[in-house]
């Protein structure tokens, strides 16, 4: 437990630090702050954050950066302050105006207001928007097109039809078919479809062994379906604001992943999805390479019109925290009542 001038001293570094992109000091941090305490008072202080894993000291300074467990905690902090000062974005008449707009959908809103946030911030802003509707396992078919080729069919209870074309290592008989298909049916009709996956990504398997002599894995099929049904449309802006983010010493294989993974990738998708209502953080050395561990994912989301939309930000570690999350805070709380 921190106490309050503890918590004032890792705030302040954390925030000089991102100003000043260098260790922080104690006569730095009384030079730029109106703490009124001595050197050596501060200097304490700063063992005690070092000692809690919220500072860390470089090998060749005597001042202090914050630690990935110091940016969870401050930004943990700013997340959940009641009483934090929102910017006043009413005031700008071209959000106000799109905000106020009828004739835009939730996702059209939200992509325009990712526009506005890259040029607030200088940051590259994603959205991705999902259909958050729930459709259920209604009737799974097997048609054999030759001895190991198959036709794998699923119908959902909205009608929702899928297919895919696979090739299994091993001839299946007619019984064999008629016993699998039903034992499907059997075990997932009626199971919503996100569940069904494990099930037949783990269970089935076991299940058409026992059945077949063969383990069946019919799990792709389920997962495409649920990616056409989700509806995942995508947008990026600011996409060449990552290049400011990215030094000499980053690796070819690093930003390959890196721009296919925000070009709209699965990968990216289930980040995306991942992030829980609200918002929140996801630091770089998470989801990229050591050397773009610099790079920070902040995420907003709401539902409107059963549909389920998802507002980052990828900036870097050192970005203003204060700001930028009020910023998305106050495009999350307008978009979620459109």
């Amino acid at each position: 437990m921190l106490t309050p001038r503890q918590q004032e001293v890792l705030n302040l570094i954390i925030q000089l630090y991102g100003q000043f992109e260098e260790p922080i000091g104690s006569k730095t941090l009384l030079r730029e702050s109106y703490l009124k305490v001595s050197p050596a008072t501060i200097r304490n202080d700063m063992v005690v954050l070092e000692q809690q894993g919220l500072l860390m000291k470089p090998h060749t300074s005597s001042g202090r950066i914050p630690s990935i467990d110091g940016y969870r905690y401050y930004i943990d902090g700013i997340i959940h302050q009641e009483d934090k000062e929102l910017p006043f974005l009413d005031d700008d008449a071209n959000f106000e105006e799109l905000t106020q707009a009828k004739h835009y959908s939730p996702l059209q809103l939200t992509q325009l207001c990712a526009d506005i946030l890259v040029s607030l911030t200088g940051f590259t802003a994603v959205v991705l928007g999902q259909n958050k509707e729930s459709h259920y396992f209604e009737e799974f078919k097997l048609v054999p097109i030759d001895r190991t080729r198959y036709i794998s069919i699923l119908m959902t209870d909205k009608g929702n039809i899928e297919s895919e074309q696979i090739e299994l290592k091993v001839s299946l008989s007619k019984d064999d078919i008629t016993k699998s298909v039903e034992m499907i049916n059997d075990e997932l009709k009626g199971v919503v479809l996100e569940d069904t996956y494990q099930r037949m990504k783990l269970g089935i398997p076991l299940l058409t062994q026992r059945l077949t002599g063969y383990q069946l894995d019919f799990s792709p099929l389920i997962e495409k379906s649920m990616h056409h049904i989700k509806g995942h449309r995508y947008y990026i802006s600011g996409k060449s604001n990552l290049f400011d983010l990215i030094d000499g010493q980053t690796s070819r294989e690093a930003l390959k992943h890196l721009f296919e993974l925000i070009d709209g990738s699965r990968e990216m998708y289930h980040l995306l999805e991942e992030q829980e209502e609200g918002i929140n953080i996801m630091f770089g050395y998470e989801f990229l390479a050591d050397s773009l561990a610099n790079i920070n994912l902040l995420t907003g989301s709401f539902v409107n019109e059963n549909q389920k939309i998802i507002l980052g930000l990828l900036g870097p570690t050192t970005m203003s925290y204060e700001k930028v999350i009020a910023l998305l805070e106050v495009m999350i709380n307008k978009l979620s009542i459109q």
